[in-house]
């Protein structure tokens, strides 16, 4: 027990310090005296840490990556993304938005699923997802929630895990576009465990730098294509494409992921879209645009 003084008293100094990957609600040092208030005036219970996203501890590489080529992602780098693994061991990619929610592809959950009847809850069960490396323990789906026009509109899906995951370097969410990054030339990366050039399916982690594509584009190489409606897109004013090259492409197992860009104001990294199924390994990749549905998400996670 501290000295007690004269002509004075003793008060005591607790100091909040935050764990990596959440951050006060409040500014500030997080210091309490005697339990009382807040050095800044606010009230503990309103300055509870909150989780941060879209902040890697290492950046993506500038040099152009191919995913299908075999080009790793540097560790850490792109720490939102998911390996989801649905009935029949498939995998496909997942993009981690909160500590416990992420954002889908709704064809992805019906992936192989051979019962039209099949309903979304006895589907989550079945789904295990992985962050961080696919050596992590999987993590196991608590409910899947479908957007109201799916499949006849547009085509995410949300899932929501049984607990919520410790974040840290290699796991942390993403941002979502708050505003609009879409427009022709937007530079941005898909990351994925998807397909090789081999078709083999990789265990590590890459990625791929590719430029949002003018919609005219997506649509005329999309017409040409005799390919059913699992493969063949619903491109409308909620999507976008991006690619268009024969070189730099993600290939199937890489949907779900988050078409992501960084913002040069806050540096800051956001999805933008959620790339779309796509069996074909095509040169025209589309995404469902994420401010297009942010409300929904917004909504279904509060």
């Amino acid at each position: 027990k501290p000295m007690e003084i004269e002509h004075g008293h003793v008060e005591h100094l607790v100091r909040y310090q935050c764990d990596l990957c959440y951050q006060l609600r409040i500014s500030g040092d997080g210091e309490e005296v005697s339990g009382a208030h807040w050095v800044q005036g606010a009230h503990l219970g309103l300055a509870l840490p909150y989780v941060v996203c879209g902040k890697p501890k290492d950046y993506p590489s500038r040099q152009i990556q191919c995913i299908t080529g075999g080009m790793l992602a540097q560790k850490g780098s792109f720490p939102w993304q998911g390996w989801l693994v649905t009935c029949h061991n498939l995998t496909v990619g997942a993009t981690l938005i909160s500590d416990q929610w992420l954002l889908n592809m709704g064809r992805n959950i019906y992936l192989n699923i051979h019962s039209e009847n099949a309903t979304v809850e006895e589907i989550a069960p079945t789904l295990q997802l992985f962050l961080g490396s696919c050596e992590q323990p999987a993590s196991g789906i608590k409910h899947v929630v479908l957007h109201p026009r799916y499949p006849q509109a547009v085509d995410p899906a949300l899932l929501k895990l049984k607990q919520k995951v410790l974040l840290g370097e290699e796991v942390m969410p993403i941002c979502l576009a708050q505003k609009d990054y879409v427009h022709p030339g937007q530079v941005g990366y898909i990351s994925g465990w998807g397909c090789s050039a081999t078709f083999g399916f990789s265990d590590m982690l890459k990625c791929v730098m590719l430029p949002m594509a003018e919609s005219e584009q997506c649509w005329e190489y999309y017409s040409v294509q005799n390919v059913s409606y699992w493969v063949q897109p619903t491109l409308g004013n909620d999507t976008f494409c991006v690619g268009m090259s024969e070189l730099r492409e993600d290939c199937y197992g890489d949907a779900g992921g988050a078409f992501a860009v960084q913002d040069p104001d806050d540096a800051s990294w956001y999805a933008v879209g959620i790339v779309s199924y796509d069996k074909i390994c095509a040169a025209a990749k589309y995404g469902v645009d994420v401010k297009r549905v942010l409300a929904w998400v917004k909504e279904t996670v509060a």
